[in-house]
């Protein structure tokens, strides 16, 4: 399984650009951006934000040496964005949005409130691979980097699956479905939880 580190500032850039490549055409992120946005550029900024807002907060970034993929975790009780992290994405956002942004916020708004209630668990924002890296193994070293310390500290992991095909990964893992949700006509998404193991 490849090594994984914190990310540091300077991977900041390749952060953005890796997780652009690996959400390119995913039903969620295309039913939000807007189709006016170039995706790449726009999505590179995005990511990059969201990553250098966790790293100055409660969250962890995970990379691989190379950067070929990044995982945005939240530490327990910090799952919810901040006023400051709402302001650093305001830019990023109303690019990558554009007249859609009513539709990201709506979205937004139903994963915060079908997000759990239980205390301890971390929680997996983002994961993501560029499709150049993927197959080496890279999802799933940034997924056990936490959910080993989970099982370690008896504590729970959550995510949202914005893609169908990868809910048999994340069940590998340890995560099961809890429930399929999608906003207005938006297309499902698959929450899921992971209880510690052993």
């Amino acid at each position: 399984m490849p090594a994984v580190r914190p990310a540091s500032p300077d991977d900041l850039p390749a952060i953005g650009r890796a997780l652009a490549a690996a959400f390119d055409g995913d039903p969620v992120w295309s039913h939000l951006a807007s189709p006016k946005a170039d995706w790449t550029a726009r999505a590179s900024s995005w990511f990059e934000a969201e990553a250098r807002s966790q790293l100055k907060g409660h969250g962890e970034v995970l990379v691989d040496d190379e950067v070929g993929g990044a995982a945005i975790w939240a530490s327990p009780g910090h799952w919810k964005g901040t006023a400051g992290e709402a302001l650093a994405l305001a830019v990023p956002s109303a690019r990558l949005f554009r007249t859609r942004m009513p539709r990201a916020i709506a979205n937004l708004t139903l994963m915060e409130r079908k997000h759990p209630q239980e205390p301890a668990h971390w929680y997996l924002a983002v994961l993501g691979t560029d499709p150049a890296h993927q197959g080496k193994g890279i999802g799933s070293a940034l997924i056990t980097a936490i959910t080993d310390r989970c099982d370690e500290q008896g504590l729970g992991a959550y995510l949202e699956s914005s893609k169908e095909q990868n809910v048999p990964f994340y069940a590998r893992h340890g995560f099961e479905v809890r429930e399929q949700i999608a906003s207005g006509d938006g297309p499902p998404m698959w929450l899921m939880w992971r209880d510690p193991r052993g």
